[in-house]
């Protein structure tokens, strides 16, 4: 398939690119050979002991390079390992940059990644449409008679699962919130039997083994530029920098449903979404169609979601809109990497559709704590990320 970038993507690789860095210059960042620039320096009589007291106390929030360079009248395209176009002004002050993940040197797109959001699809789907208590009581009940009687209390399994992390909370002050929908993903994605509550994730029997996602292969640097990422929300306005693919660039990629696996395999898979592909058919024959919907209903979901709340996009309200109704139905889109908040990444629509339960949970849970650690906030997820104008990490296959 070919996956085309439709607005900013940030991937990280946990690097961050520092002022020691990095040299901007007019709308490019260079990304320096800092040892050639190093060395060169010395050839041209700069005291050794000068450029190391320099770079053990960098110049406050100034480029360390820059009065060098500017000294010494140097091009810095000639020490650079790769250069960007930049994307918002840089400003006179440093700047630090989030890399985007690379193998040999090249930008490029995981397998786990596009298959992470395609599982936060299914996760959904299967919710919405089997994720009855009765369903989900029977699936149980074979590894925690407790656990189901439980469930019978409840509407739902979103509704079990609220109240289950609750009582989670009150019993254990140190409750891990990470850890927190470990419970759910057993019994949508298969299960077998553990500790308290009686369940555990089971990999083996998770039909998603069938969808095989491939890293895409390296995409050339051009596609790559610096973008300012605006917090929009955040009481305070501080820059995020990131390296990203910008819109319109493509790669192929190589996704494969192994039906054979799911058919030689029936009897090992144990979760609500087996029980959903079973309610359609033979699960191997209905479960790539079954995937490309829940990618389409979830995703045209928090479009919609959005597009009721663009107020919280502040300034760049109408931007965020024309964006948003041009994606408006259409299939096969995804939402990845950095900057695709908590609604794009967990079952958190179906969550706060619950009101005042999931609510009274989440703050709980400290979600929506501000950044000074006092309180609370009333209003969760408080902040959107905009890159160019746009909502980050929208992606689409064809």
């Amino acid at each position: 398939m070919r996956l085309r970038v439709l607005s900013p993507l940030h991937i990280g690789n946990g690097n961050r690119l520092t002022p020691v860095d990095i040299y901007p210059s007019g709308n490019r960042v260079y990304v320096l050979d800092v040892e050639r620039l190093f060395n060169d320096l010395q050839r041209l009589g700069v005291d050794l002991e000068e450029i190391l007291a320099l770079l053990r106390n960098p110049p406050g929030e100034h480029y360390v390079w820059k009065g060098y360079i500017e000294e010494y009248r140097l091009n810095p395209s000639d020490y650079a390992l790769y250069s960007l176009p930049v994307f918002g002004e840089p400003g006179k002050t440093s700047i630090g940059i989030n890399e985007f993940i690379k193998s040999n040197g090249m930008p490029y797109v995981p397998g786990s990644s596009m298959k992470g959001a395609i599982r936060t699809a299914v996760f959904y789907k299967a919710l919405k449409e089997c994720g009855d208590a009765g369903t989900a009581m029977n699936i149980v009940a074979g590894f925690s008679q407790n656990l189901a009687r439980e469930m019978g209390y409840s509407e739902s399994l979103v509704d079990h699962y609220i109240a289950y992390i609750d009582k989670e909370i009150a019993r254990n002050r140190r409750f891990d919130r990470k850890k927190a929908d470990d419970l759910l993903e057993a019994i949508v994605f298969g299960m077998e039997k553990g500790r308290y509550p009686g369940i555990r994730y089971g990999p083996k029997r998770d039909p998603m083994r069938a969808l095989i996602v491939r890293d895409s292969p390296g995409i050339g640097r051009k596609h790559l530029a610096v973008y300012r990422v605006e917090v929009v929300g955040n009481p305070s306005p501080i820059p995020i920098w990131v390296e990203a693919l910008s819109p319109g660039t493509e790669a192929e990629v190589e996704l494969r449903f192994d039906s054979e696996l799911l058919r030689i395999n029936a009897g090992h898979f144990n979760g609500l979404l087996w029980e959903c592909l079973k309610d359609r058919g033979r699960p191997w024959e209905v479960f790539e169609d079954f995937v490309w919907e829940a990618v389409k209903e979830f995703y045209n979901a928090i479009i919609e979601h959005e597009l009721r709340n663009l107020s919280k996009f502040g300034k760049q309200k109408e931007s965020v809109r024309s964006f948003y109704e041009g994606l408006k139905g259409k299939e096969r889109i995804l939402r990845l990497g950095w900057g695709s908040g908590w609604i794009g990444t967990t079952i958190g629509l179906l969550l706060v559709e619950k009101g005042s339960k999931w609510e009274q949970v989440r703050r709980k849970l400290g979600l929506g704590r501000s950044p000074s650690g006092k309180g609370v906030s009333r209003d969760f997820p408080k902040t959107r990320r905009l890159a160019d104008g746009k909502p980050m990490g929208w992606v689409m296959l064809g």
